[in-house]
């Protein structure tokens, strides 16, 4: 058993198996990427006139055109309300952003708290996607 385990050929089977195995689970990996990003673009999309007021209007974004980012943000905060904020991206797209008690606020190098997050500051905010379009923020990070 052990000679057949160590033949030349048998050696090269498990390690094309290894390189089928690996191929498939960054394919799955990016497909689930994909559509975690599509489902976020979907429930953004539907909730925007109740997230950020119909007098602003949905402007017909499509999700490989102006989709936004679901896993976090970049740019401007438009606004604070509460434990919600609102950040425009360079590309003008408006997200909403949900702080809860154990968001992590940085102000530079600082640790800070909601009340350190003003309209006009810059903000990196990392997170995730929730089921109704917003992010649910884990790490804000403010660039004053």
């Amino acid at each position: 058993m052990s000679e057949f385990i160590k033949s030349k050929s048998v050696q090269v089977l498990l390690t094309v198996l290894a390189a089928l195995i690996l191929l498939v689970a960054s394919f799955t990996a990016g497909v689930s990427v994909g559509e975690r990003k599509a489902r976020h673009f979907s429930k953004w999309s539907e909730n925007y006139p109740r997230m950020f007021g119909t007098e602003r209007g949905f402007r017909g974004m499509t999700p490989f055109r102006g989709a936004p980012d679901a896993h976090g943000a970049f740019g401007k905060i438009l606004s604070v309300s509460g434990s919600d904020i609102v950040v425009q991206g360079k590309d003008g797209v408006e997200q909403n952003v949900l702080v809860s008690s154990s968001t992590e606020i940085r102000v530079g190098r600082e640790r800070g708290g909601i009340d350190d997050i003003r309209p006009g500051d810059q903000a990196a905010v990392f997170g995730a996607p929730n089921e109704e379009g917003q992010i649910d923020a884990r790490l804000i990070r403010l660039m004053k």
